[in-house]
């Protein structure tokens, strides 16, 4: 089952095409995530200003903005991403209507309104061409200058800086296990947190693959009668076993070459950061995904071998495999109350425990 699955050209289409495909459209997706923060920011060269409460007529003229392309968890200054400045021009007016001829002609590209009772209620109103609702950096940039020149001229420039960014050098400190404080590792966390969702997507991932495998594998020998000819020669339960562990392996071998990929691309950026993966959480994560894939490889074999053809089996699959997925749109409760009442009970649920348990472990 496992060399004849392999050697099939099939197999060999989605072994290569379906990590550069996904590969291409992450690059894709990211590299316009990042163009648009900056194009927004870019674009932001002149702010309209109409104020009408009084409280900024001694505001700066300019905003300064730094954009960093994307967090680095490395310690080292040269392997972190240089940050981009951008500068917008903060131009008053006396009223609305010349703002928007201007607007409206693309000499200004957006119109700040402070209305009379700012201060008392902080209604303002923006004017702007249609953007991006996903791009949030100029909104950013246009409250940091609110705040900063809001308090200026009563605490000083130093304290009116800070006061726009109070938190930016912040240390937290969390309680650990020991009943001690320390400082929180952000690198740490994530990697305690990415591990197990590692796997658990894996599972998901694997069941998607080898189940169609199995249901394939099964299903198509049954309609064919194949299976009856087979039975005649070894038992059910060698059948379902050697169809279980060949086409089962057929996945994992999928999926292996896959990560194997993803680390030989990733391994020098991650042998750079600053982290340690703790080898008991490796070792309980990979037993739930072992323990997890057998099971859901049971059940696409068993409901291969229920069902008359591969389209009434697909059928019935997909349920089993949403029910694999379940955590992930309860993800926010499973993290946040880990020992809560839903995710204790979808724990002893079989067809949600492997993917809960491993997101337990990294809440």
């Amino acid at each position: 089952e496992f060399l004849t699955t392999v050697k099939r050209r099939a197999f060999l289409l989605t072994l290569i095409g379906t990590p550069a495909y996904f590969a291409f459209v992450t690059f894709l997706s990211s590299s316009a995530s990042i163009q648009e923060k900056k194009d927004a920011l870019k674009d932001l060269n002149v702010l309209a200003v109409i104020d009408s409460s009084g409280a900024f007529a001694h505001a700066t003229r300019e905003i300064r903005t730094t954009f960093r392309p994307a967090a680095s968890f490395s310690r080292r200054p040269s392997l972190v991403p240089d940050s981009i400045s951008f500068r917008t021009e903060v131009r008053f007016y006396g009223g609305l209507d010349s703002a928007q001829v201007d607007l409206r002609a693309g000499r200004i590209p957006q119109v700040l309104v402070i209305p009379a009772d700012y201060v008392a209620t902080g209604r303002i109103r923006r004017y702007t061409k249609p953007n991006s609702p996903f791009s949030s950096g100029d909104r950013r940039a246009i409250g940091a200058w609110l705040a900063r020149n809001l308090v200026v001229d009563r605490v000083g420039d130093r304290v009116a800086t800070r006061a726009a960014r109070p938190t930016e050098e912040e240390q937290l400190f969390i309680l650990d296990r020991e009943g001690r404080f320390e400082i929180k590792d952000d690198a740490r966390e994530v990697v305690d947190f990415l591990v197990p969702m590692f796997f658990s997507m894996l599972l998901g991932l694997s069941i998607m693959i080898g189940g169609q495998y199995l249901l394939q594998g099964v299903a198509e020998e049954k309609e064919s009668r194949i299976l009856e000819s087979m039975m005649c020669q070894v038992s059910a339960e060698e059948l379902m076993a050697g169809k279980l562990f060949g086409l089962g392996a057929v996945g994992l071998v999928t999926v292996c070459v896959w990560v194997g990929l993803a680390l030989a691309v990733s391994g020098p950026a991650l042998a750079m950061m600053p982290v340690f993966v703790k080898p008991l959480l490796l070792l309980v994560a990979t037993l739930y995904f072992v323990c997890g894939y057998l099971f859901f490889g049971s059940i696409m074999t068993g409901i291969g071998a229920v069902t008359n053809n591969m389209r009434e089996a697909q059928q019935f699959a997909v349920w089993f495999t949403l029910a694999n997925f379940a955590p992930f749109i309860l993800i926010t409760t499973v993290l946040a109350h880990p020992d809560g009442p839903l995710p204790f009970w979808l724990s002893l649920f079989p067809p949600t425990a492997s993917t809960t348990m491993m997101l337990r472990l990294g809440a």
